[in-house]
């Protein structure tokens, strides 16, 4: 006879997690609170597995945020040999009806391990979470920070220009966040500044805040500095005050720290792309439309694909599978709200790019496109692919085979012709006949090095 299951459930926080153990049915045997230290998880570990061996139960756990504020307790439970499942907040949420909709750890705690109690052999295993793909994550989300924050910087730079250099600011240089331009604005951030310049005095500068990075502008330097004493000639003999003694300080301070950011930024892309991400084992960037930050979302938001047992499961978590809404005898489908949004969007971007760049995405599109559907929806049909070959290649490891993909549509179309016609499965999920980005069903996938599927 299968022993009964001791399911905990664990809300974590910063300093403090409250928990409860719940016994089959929904018998409450444990409703408590602990610090967010390695002694009192282990202490509360204890505590918990003398509660399983009295009630002869298995002990498994349940957690939501097992990579933000519950990331200590995984890993000390994990070393423990214990049993983790991660629990979607979603289904949470909804446990959280028949307990009380009231806003409190102790509910939530008690809906995660009701959850764990009726679909502990559904969820995924928070072990399977490497310190890899953890740092992977972390370094993904902390360069997405910098870009806001880079983005904000630019704003306020740019209407701190316009008001000091009116709109003359913009026809100086192509780009303000270059940096040798920044390093321009940081040293004239007034045009009084440029007061007693000579073309030649003012080039020979350019040239040196610039650096090796002009390339074939190097020519132009004269004819640029020419162009920036004409266009602020009047602005330079106007009279300097305290606001403007203001506006200059700003406009420094913004230029360094944009400055700093651009430079935090590079040496993060470097460390993802030379280490953390050839670590992986994946090649993810040999696919048209993902770069390195794509890659880095791909595999911090995915961890382990193992949990994932097909591309369906996968394209739902993603987003890129339609959610089902039928009654009544109709069928019909919407936008998945219920994904993790972060892979939703970069495999959009990833299908935008792939339209433009890659000839066997731009035919599907526009395959797609002819067929009646909207550009967006064509898009769409487009990610789906692009989920399904993102899928593939992250069980093998292997790389973006564009012949293996020619050879896998026309196999797909002389099916096809055989069977006359498609069938209202591939109608849903935009595998029609005719110019089609290929799924991968695992018996298809390509071997490992090992021989078996990984």
């Amino acid at each position: 006879m299968a022993r009964p299951v001791l399911a905990v459930g664990i809300d974590p926080a910063k300093r403090v997690h409250h928990a409860a153990a719940v016994l089959y049915p929904d018998r409450l045997i444990l409703d408590t609170a602990f610090a967010n230290d390695r002694d009192a998880i282990q202490d509360f570990d204890a505590k918990v597995a003398a509660l399983a061996i009295q009630h002869e139960a298995e002990l498994i756990y349940g957690i939501e945020d097992h990579r933000g504020y519950g990331r200590a307790v995984t890993q000390t439970l994990h070393q423990a040999g214990r049993q983790i499942r991660v629990v979607n907040p979603l289904w949470t949420h909804r446990q959280k009806d028949f307990y009380g909709q009231d806003k409190d750890d102790r509910i939530d705690a008690r809906s995660v391990a009701a959850v764990v109690l009726r679909r502990a052999d559904k969820l995924p295993d928070a072990g399977d979470v490497s310190a890899l793909s953890a740092a992977i994550r972390e370094a993904e989300r902390t360069l997405e920070d910098l870009g806001r924050q880079r983005t904000r910087a630019l704003n306020r730079l740019h209407r701190h220009l316009s008001d000091v250099y009116l709109a003359s600011y913009e026809t100086f240089f192509d780009r303000l966040k270059r940096p040798w331009v920044l390093r321009f604005f940081s040293r004239f951030p007034l045009p009084q500044d440029l007061h007693g310049q000579s073309t030649e005095d003012l080039a020979r500068t350019l040239q040196e805040l610039a650096g090796r990075h002009l390339g074939s502008a190097r020519k132009s330097l004269g004819k640029r500095a020419h162009h920036i004493l004409a266009a602020t000639a009047a602005l330079q003999t106007q009279p300097r005050d305290r606001s403007l003694a203001l506006k200059a300080e700003l406009i420094h301070q913004l230029c360094e720290e944009i400055l700093a950011n651009l430079e935090r930024t590079r040496r993060l892309e470097r460390l993802l792309h030379d280490q953390l991400l050839p670590a992986t084992g994946q090649k993810l960037e040999s696919v048209p439309g993902i770069g390195t930050l794509t890659a880095a979302t791909i595999l911090g938001e995915i961890g382990d694909v193992q949990r994932f047992p097909n591309r369906h499961a996968f394209a739902k978590y993603n987003g890129t599978a339609p959610a089902s809404k039928s009654t009544g005898g109709r069928q019909r489908h919407t936008a998945r709200r219920g994904c993790n949004h972060r892979l939703k969007r970069v495999l959009w971007l990833i299908a935008l790019t792939a339209v433009r760049h890659d000839p066997l995405a731009r035919a599907y599109y526009q395959h797609r496109a002819e067929g009646g559907l909207s550009k967006v929806d064509a898009i769409k049909r487009v990610a789906r692919r692009m989920s399904d070959i993102v899928y593939a290649m992250l069980r093998t490891g292997a790389a973006y085979d564009r012949k293996r993909l020619e050879q896998a549509i026309a196999n797909r179309q002389v099916a096809a012709s055989k069977a006359g016609g498609t069938s209202s499965k591939d109608r849903q999920d935009g595998s029609a006949v005719g110019p089609a980005l290929p799924a991968f069903d695992d018996a298809s996938l390509p071997k490992s090095r090992h021989g078996t599927n990984r």
